[in-house]
Formats: C-alpha cells, sequence, structure tokens
C-alpha cells in the first residue's frame, strides 16, 4: 500500500462515514483525511466513530495541516452547505487533484466546475446504500457518531459528454478506486445514470419523508407506493424534455434498487427531517417543478410533496 493515492473527503454525514469506513482498511491511515474546520476536527476526535457496532479510528485534518494535495476529493455535504465548503475543498487541491461530487441532484458539478474548472471534475452518481448516522453512544462523557448499514452500495462514475479529456479523467478515477478496492462502477451513459437517480431520490426521498417512515413505507403496495412511482413518473418526462430519455426499463431497473434496499433504513431527508436538519426539497421537487415549468409539464406530485414536506420543516421550525 505504499503507492496508495491520497483521498480527501469532505462532509461526514452518513456518506461521508460510509466511505470513510469502506477505504480505511485499504489505505494508509495517514492517506485517508477526514477535512474540517477545527471544531467539527476536535469533535469527530473526541466522540469517535462506531460502525455497525465496531469502533472506527480516522484522520482528522483541519485545512492548514495539509502539506501534500490529494488525489481525488470527494465531497459528501448537503448542496446547501457546498458554497460554505470550498475553501476545505481548496485546500486538498494541487494540478492534478481530481473531484468527484456524492451529492444529491444534478447542480453541485455545476458549481463544483464554476469554481476549480471542469478539467478537475468526474461525474459520479452514489446508488444502493442504506447508510445511517445517528449519536446513540458515549465516549468521554459526551454522545458519539454511530454509523449503521446493511448495504454499502457504490459509486458509479461517468463521463457526460464523448470529450477525450473527459473519459480519461474517468479512468484515472476508476483506476484510482481499483487500487484501493473502492465499490465502484463505470457507467456508458452518465446522462441517463444521473436522471435516473435523481429519478428515483424524487420519488423515495420525498415520499419517505412526507409519510415519515422508512424504506419499507414505499417498498409495500398502497398509497405511499403509488404516490412514490407517480413522482418518479414526473422525472421522466421531464428529463425527456431535457434531452436524456429514461426507459420503462430504467424505471423497473431503480424500482428494484429501491425494493432491494433494508426496509428498516431511511433516505437522507427523512434522517434530516427527523432529526430536524434543513432538508434538500429544492434538489428535488424543486428541481423537478422549475423544469416542469419550462417545458410547460405538469407536476402535480411533486407539487403536492413539495407543499407536503414544507409544511413538516415548518412545523419542526416552530415545534
Amino acid at each position: 500500500m505504499n503507492d496508495s493515492p491520497i483521498i480527501a473527503i469532505v462532509g461526514f454525514g452518513s456518506l461521508g462515514a460510509l466511505f470513510a469506513s469502506l477505504l480505511a482498511p485499504n489505505m494508509p491511515f495517514e492517506n485517508l483525511r477526514i477535512v474540517a474546520d477545527t471544531e467539527r476536527v476536535n469533535r469527530y476526535q473526541q466522540q469517535g466513530l462506531l460502525v455497525n457496532g465496531e469502533p472506527l479510528t480516522l484522520n482528522y485534518v483541519t485545512p492548514n495541516a495539509i502539506t501534500t494535495p490529494a488525489d481525488l476529493v470527494i465531497v459528501c455535504t448537503k448542496f446547501y452547505q457546498l458554497n460554505d465548503v470550498l475553501p476545505l475543498i481548496e485546500s486538498q487541491l494541487g494540478d492534478n487533484t481530481l473531484i468527484v461530487s456524492a451529492l444529491n441532484g444534478i447542480a453541485s458539478e455545476k458549481v463544483l466546475a464554476n469554481t476549480f474548472g471542469d478539467e478537475r471534475i468526474v461525474y459520479c452518481v452514489a446508488q444502493q446504500m442504506d447508510a445511517m448516522k445517528n449519536e446513540p453512544h458515549e465516549k468521554n462523557g459526551q454522545n458519539g457518531s454511530q454509523l449503521i448499514y446493511r448495504d454499502h452500495g457504490q459509486l458509479v462514475i461517468g463521463a457526460m459528454t464523448t470529450d477525450s479529456a473527459e473519459r480519461a479523467r474517468v479512468q484515472q478515477v476508476d483506476s484510482l478506486f481499483n487500487q484501493v478496492n473502492f465499490p465502484h462502477s463505470v457507467s456508458d451513459d452518465m446522462p441517463r445514470q444521473l436522471w435516473g437517480k435523481l429519478m428515483l431520490n424524487t420519488g423515495v426521498n420525498q415520499t419517505v419523508a412526507l409519510y415519515q417512515g422508512t424504506f419499507d413505507t414505499v417498498q409495500q403496495a398502497g398509497e405511499a407506493r403509488e404516490m412514490f412511482k407517480a413522482a418518479m413518473r414526473e422525472v421522466m418526462a421531464v428529463a425527456h424534455a431535457e434531452g436524456v430519455t429514461l426507459t420503462e426499463e430504467d424505471f423497473k431497473k431503480w424500482l428494484a434498487i429501491m425494493d432491494a434496499l433494508d426496509p428498516k433504513g431511511m433516505p437522507s431527508m427523512r434522517q434530516d427531517l427527523k432529526a430536524g436538519r434543513r432538508c434538500e426539497l429544492d434538489l428535488f421537487a424543486g428541481t423537478i417543478r422549475e423544469l416542469g415549468d419550462k417545458h410547460g409539464i405538469d407536476t402535480p406530485v411533486n407539487d403536492s410533496l413539495y407543499d407536503g414536506i414544507s409544511a413538516l420543516m415548518a412545523n419542526n421550525q416552530s415545534g
């Protein structure tokens, strides 16, 4: 592992912690960096992390502690936090550092490209994972964090264009992930992959959040499952208007991916709503409603989801 790459993770919620737990066994300790501000680094070090009940010690670093650029930065924050963590990302960059964004939606790569350059960006989607991060254990008298998951899923990377330089970047990240045995695959149709994941997220995240349930809420036949599927079909219509065709086979594939997840698991929006955190509603219903207006496509299900979840968020804030 002497030739192991240096990988930096920015954002240490459920996805960031999951990726760290998958990478740590296959990399030198110092080559995997969890980059955060001083307050968070101190908190992470004091609290510790349990992964499926087992302690995991990680290399938490502040931006000013960096002496060698990372080969890859994996961004795992919420979209509304992205502007705040741009300095953390910048602290990891050298001439050849690449950036992968595991954020929900279809907008984060554009923000990162505008800030750091298209030549650093490799598109990806995170799929098939059911990780949940919470704070049930105690260490040193403080509430610590625990990551629980059954399915670790994978990152799917790919090129959005036929540009040879972009395809070379994808190959570079593919090779890097192979070095550290990180679960991933390469898509030959990344726009379709990206929109397919948005289709699933728009359905499952919002419906489970509205019904305040778990994946089981939409895995079982009934009203919630029908809403989940109807929201997905609205995304299909909008995607087609945007020049990306999602087929019935795509619909069935993403449905099967969701149906295979741990019934007791929760999507990120439900976890955020339950914890009283801000939800990424604008990335899902907000995006589909806006594009629906642009193309003259009605989106009544996403309208209903937007209104219902907005009311739940308002109740959280007033409570």
